[in-house]
């Protein structure tokens, strides 16, 4: 039940899954492989459903799409679906970067990929701050 449950935090968010994966006593790995596999599979779920999504979004009311401005479409242009799928998990949920890279117009196949490579950057750097955090607080007790 362990990994199933941070599977399904890792599907929607990689920052509490990892904490939640070690918090429930799992080995460091298997807890970097359950939340990397959570947020795949939810990138993939949007990343093919964002078609529809992206209509949506993109035409509800009726009305023309916006014009594109603003600060993220300036970090869009800046640094492209690499960039994107790099940092988005950073300051965003996977599957919510995945559906704003989609209605920014980004390629699906390219956006998976990155993103893909963007979980598994963060999710090894939550996975390895959070055993030395946990190693310190040992050390002081």
């Amino acid at each position: 039940m362990p990994l199933l449950a941070v599977f399904a935090v890792g599907f929607i968010e990689i920052w509490f899954a990892v904490p939640t994966g070690l918090a429930l006593g799992l080995p460091a790995p298997i807890v970097w492989l359950m939340t990397a596999a959570g947020a795949f599979c939810s990138v993939t779920l949007v990343a093919f459903g964002g078609d529809a999504i992206r209509y949506r979004l993109l035409h509800r009311g009726g009305r023309e799409p916006a014009p594109r401005k603003g600060r993220i479409y300036a970090i869009w242009l800046r640094y492209g679906v690499p960039g994107w799928g790099l940092a988005s998990p950073l300051f965003m949920t996977p599957p919510m970067g995945t559906a704003v890279a989609l209605i920014l117009g980004a390629p699906r196949r390219a956006l998976m990929l990155w993103m893909y490579a963007g979980v598994l950057l963060w999710t090894t750097i939550l996975v390895a701050a959070a055993l030395i955090g946990l190693r310190v607080i040992e050390s002081i007790h």
